[in-house]
């Protein structure tokens, strides 16, 4: 699943740098459990929370590569 490889891609590439997810969740100011129910797949982000966290993945990383979009649309591509 595409879905998958992103949100496996994320944990690797903020690994790299020496972060975790619940950095990322909190540069994108929600909870730990709440990124833990977008990224496997339970619930779909808003565009504000999408957004936040595509800048706060990107900041961590040093990197322009997560939009919102990969946010949004890992629950889709999860369960295809």
């Amino acid at each position: 699943h595409k879905g998958a490889l992103m949100r496996d891609r994320l944990i690797k590439h903020l690994r790299a740098y020496r972060y975790n997810l619940g950095y990322l969740a909190k540069e994108a100011d929600i909870t730990q459990n709440y990124l833990s129910l977008i990224i496997n797949g339970s619930r779909i982000p808003s565009i504000h929370v999408a957004a936040s966290l595509a800048r706060a993945a990107n900041r961590l990383t040093e990197s322009t590569t997560y939009t919102p979009d990969m946010f949004i649309t890992i629950t889709k591509e999860l369960h295809q």
